[in-house]
Formats: structure tokens, sequence, C-alpha cells
């Protein structure tokens, strides 16, 4: 996907007036594809985020995932709760869906994928979103009643069901680890990675038993980071440009790309790339012997 906008004096302008800041680059009518308007200085593509597991990162705690922005500083590396009003609820929420963690909950991150994915409007998302921000052309080719995503006699409608669908996808089975892969474990913590890659988080309550007390292995702590030049100018929720959430790492092995952008075609290359508050750990990875680094990657591999 891309996403566009316009940045001047330090400050972002996602140029809504015009469409954005997600590009609608395909359209049912070739007239009503969106393209990047002359206006925007800023333009970054987007790699879609997994969705196993999703269920088990919406059951963790909110204050699980804030006492963990709580945490003194380390290297440099001072995590913060992405805030943000969950429109399924009308609540104030930690965020943990997307790489801005602009969404809190399945129910709206369903939704609004819903709408600016599949053009499909719903009970929560009732306006469609018009061509490059014009009306007109919205009207000339759209002639279907809004929402068109109805609610049954329960309430409920597709987007719940999609949201039902991804709570229950489980997440990968990791591997089992070799020699190399236990020395790798070992180095993960050491070199500094598991600051921000937390190995292990737990839900709280939950009305399905699945989901209910489980240990969720993520390697992630769901905060925002600002990670400097690997930034993408992009200002979404209540994250800054140069801010990503800390992406979760199981299934790893079977997500490439790497990065947001998909600019690393193998971990290493993607961990050579992390700056801002990923620096110190990246220049701890440099310094390891290939040896080390190896055992090092054989472990990520193994998640």
């Amino acid at each position: 996907m891309t996403r566009f906008g316009h940045t001047e004096g330090g400050v972002f302008d996602p140029l809504a007036e015009l469409g954005g800041s997600l590009l609608q680059f395909r359209a049912i009518a070739p007239g009503a594809r969106e393209f990047v308007p002359p206006q925007a200085n800023v333009v970054a593509r987007r790699q879609t985020t997994p969705l196993f597991g999703l269920g088990l990162i919406e059951a963790i705690p909110d204050e699980t995932i804030l006492a963990l922005a709580a945490l003194p500083e380390v290297d440099g590396v001072s995590g913060r709760a992405s805030m943000v009003r969950d429109v399924a609820s009308g609540e104030m929420r930690v965020g943990r869906f997307g790489w801005k963690a602009q969404q809190a909950t399945l129910l709206s991150f369903s939704a609004d994928a819903y709408l600016n994915e599949m053009g499909i409007t719903s009970r929560l998302f009732p306006d469609e979103n018009a061509p490059n921000g014009n009306a007109a052309l919205l009207a000339q080719f759209d002639r279907v009643a809004d929402p068109e995503d109805v609610t049954g006699p329960d309430g409920r409608s597709a987007i719940d069901a999609l949201a039902d669908f991804q709570r229950l996808l489980a997440p990968p089975a990791p591997r089992p680890l070799t020699e190399n892969g236990t020395a790798g474990k070992t180095l993960f913590g050491s070199v500094g990675c598991a600051q921000c890659h937390v190995p292990e988080l737990t839900t709280g309550e939950n009305p399905v038993a699945a989901l209910s007390g489980k240990t969720v292995a993520l390697y992630s702590d769901l905060l925002l980071h600002d990670m400097g030049s690997l930034g993408d100018g992009i200002v979404q929720g209540d994250a800054g440009a140069s801010e990503f959430r800390t992406p979760p790492l199981w299934g790893l092995s079977a997500s490439s790309p790497y990065l947001h952008d998909g600019r690393a075609a193998n971990v290493d290359q993607a961990i050579r790339a992390h700056d801002g508050e990923g620096r110190a750990a990246r220049d701890r990875y440099n310094a390891l012997t290939r040896t080390q680094r190896n055992q090092l990657l054989e472990f990520l591999r193994s998640l």
C-alpha cells in the first residue's frame, strides 16, 4: 500500500481533502482510481501486516502495555503506548494493530480495512472515501446506498464476522531450537533486541477460553519507538513521522521481505537498517563475530 502527505516546517498534513493519507490505487472503475497528488512531498510504501495471532494480541490488557512504557529507559529505548480512540467503543484505548498501532481492537481494525482497503462502508465507517477527495467523481461511479455492510437483526454484520475470523487465527508454532539457535537466543537478549522485541506477554481474562490467560510469544512490546531515519514520514493516529510499533517477530521466517516497506530482502539487512532507538542493538549486532551473527539469525528463523 502507499501513503502520502505534505510536510512543511516539521508539520505533517495528510492531505485528507485530496484523498490522503492512504492511496486507493485500485478501483472497479478505472476512472475512479486515485493518484498521488503533486502537493505530496512525502510518499511511503507499506507492506501488509500479518493477521495470525491477532486475537491473542487483542487480549493483552492495556495495563500490561502501559507498564512496559513506564519502564526506565535503557540504551536510549523509551517506547510509548499509542493512545487512540477506539471507534467501536468510543473509548480511549492502547493501540496495537497496524504499523503505527493506530487501531486498538479487531472490530475497528476490520471496519477500517473494509472501508480503506475494499471500499465497503459499515456502521462504524458509514461514509465513502471520495477519489482524491472528489465528491462529484464519487457520485458518478458509486450508486450504491451507504452503508453497504448492513447489520442483521442481531446488530452484527460482515465486519463482526471478519473480526471473529481474525480473532481465532493461531500464531505459527516455533521450530525446535538447535544448539546454535539456543546460543542465538541468548545473544538476542545480550545484544539488546529484547528491549523492544519483548519475548512474551500474557493475555488477561477473556470470554474465549483459547485467549484467556495465555502466554503470547510475539516478541514485541506493542509500543511506539522512534526509529530515526527508518521512519516513513507519515503521522498516523498517535504515532509521529519517525515512529513505528515494534513489529512482532513470530512467523518471521515466512514473512520476507522485511521492514515496513520491504526494503530488506533478509533478516540481516533488516537488523542493519535499524536506527533511532534501535541503533544501540544494531551496533552490537554489527560487532558480533560472523559465527555469533549466524547463531542469532538461526534463532530468529526458528520463530
